[in-house]
């Protein structure tokens, strides 16, 4: 009797864990992995530029100040403007296209079920919030370029406000595994870091490393939501992870520190190649 008994109490957790709704699927955190990846990747880049003007300005040698959009053409001319303003537009078109996709895919513009009155989709709506915050970046990066009066900085005040949300949807983040838990508190880690350097840039505008600092975090998150939906929802359900393992968990942590090392190694590459640009002239669009 008290055998049947535990038999069915098992059973009917097992029911309660297969009916729990997944947070999400590979495909939206491989697109969110791949916005942030190129997205910082872009950043470095651009900060590597900077970064490197000033020096080179520091040292007083002699700089011929050619820039894409200097050189005489309207096709280099307009090589050089979509530099200018390619990462408002890059955040503002993939942050349409992504919420577009996650409501008509996965919300279909509910909030709750019209039956049962439950909420449905919660993660569909916490990658649509993210979205909108992003996009209202790109708006404000575009009225700082364009040179609307409005207060300096509010393009890294915002940018660093839509990485805070990020951040404190993640915080709240509810798992059905520890290592569903373990892998969003590494990804809390590498966005609030990204948000405060963006923060702190935006009170020290004149800073060199706070730049750099934000790219690596935004690479980091970018390859760490690929790691998460390769853990949690891999594309060979034969290698799948073991979710409550010791290892996994222990193992996780260790990864984070790895993807961390590889993106400074990344942000090192795109330093070297962009310093030989400058060392040639060239600089990076300012202003229209």
């Amino acid at each position: 009797m008290d055998h049947g008994h535990h038999d069915h109490s098992m059973a009917h957790s097992a029911d309660v864990i297969q009916d729990r709704p997944e947070s999400g699927t590979f495909g939206s955190h491989a697109v969110l992995g791949t916005f942030f990846f190129v997205f910082g990747l872009w950043y470095a880049v651009k900060n590597c530029f900077f970064t490197l003007e000033r020096l080179h300005a520091q040292g007083k040698q002699p700089a011929r100040h050619k820039t894409w959009r200097d050189h005489q053409g309207c096709a280099k001319r307009t090589l050089g403007f979509l530099l200018y303003s390619m990462d408002p537009m890059f955040k503002i078109i993939t942050c349409t296209i992504g919420i577009l996709s996650q409501m008509s895919l996965g919300a279909h513009w509910r909030l709750r079920d019209p039956v049962t009155g439950e909420f449905v989709e919660q993660s569909d709506w916490q990658f649509v919030t993210m979205y909108s915050f992003f996009f209202f970046s790109g708006l404000v990066d575009i009225l700082v370029r364009v040179k609307t009066p409005i207060p300096p900085n509010s393009d890294k005040f915002f940018i660093s406000l839509a990485l805070f949300i990020e951040s404190y949807l993640f915080f709240y983040h509810e798992g059905a595994s520890e290592a569903e838990d373990r892998l969003h508190q590494l990804l809390f880690i590498a966005i609030f870091g990204a948000a405060v350097a963006a923060m702190l840039w935006a009170c020290l505008p004149e800073s060199q490393m706070l730049p750099l600092l934000l790219s690596v975090l935004v690479l980091l998150q970018g390859t760490w939501f690929w790691q998460v939906a390769g853990v949690l929802y891999p594309l060979d359900p034969a290698r799948r992870w073991e979710l409550d393992s010791h290892g996994t968990l222990m193992f996780l942590p260790l990864a984070f520190c790895w993807h961390l090392l590889g993106n400074i190694g990344l942000l090192f590459v795109v330093y070297t190649i962009v310093h030989q640009f400058v060392k040639r002239g060239y600089r990076f669009p300012r202003g229209l």
